[in-house]
């Protein structure tokens, strides 16, 4: 799927959710009892309820994804930092290579015929 058409997926699902929510607290107007600790009690209409707890998990949602940006934030940038230094050693053995066929030429040479010379003497 491309991302417009997640977008309006995304969309349609929040646009539902938001109708039910707003059907659900006109439907329940009625007070009830919540208790917020031992001893401290309020009334309060179960459509204020619903709205305060989509609220707050709403913010818990949107600080967990950022707390999830961040990490990943942090990892591609470490990805990014290897891949480059994976660039900058794979330069530095392509120079260090020329370099050594630079000052050794024959190095090959003389192994061949260092190896062909053994193979006759034995």
């Amino acid at each position: 799927m491309n991302p417009t058409n997640l977008k309006a997926v995304n969309f349609a699902l929040m646009f539902a959710l938001a109708l039910l929510t707003a059907y659900f607290t006109l439907e329940n107007t009625a007070s009830t009892t919540v208790n917020i600790l031992p001893g401290i009690s309020g009334s309060i209409p179960i459509a204020a309820l619903v709205i305060i707890s989509s609220g707050i998990g709403a913010c818990g949602a949107w600080v967990f994804a950022g707390w999830t940006d961040k990490w990943r934030r942090e990892e591609i940038q470490e990805l990014e930092n290897t891949k480059t230094r994976m660039k900058d050693l794979e330069i530095d053995l392509s120079r260090l290579k020329t370099k050594q066929n630079n000052i050794l030429p024959f190095s090959n040479v003389f192994r061949e015929n260092e190896s062909e010379f053994n193979k006759k003497a034995a």
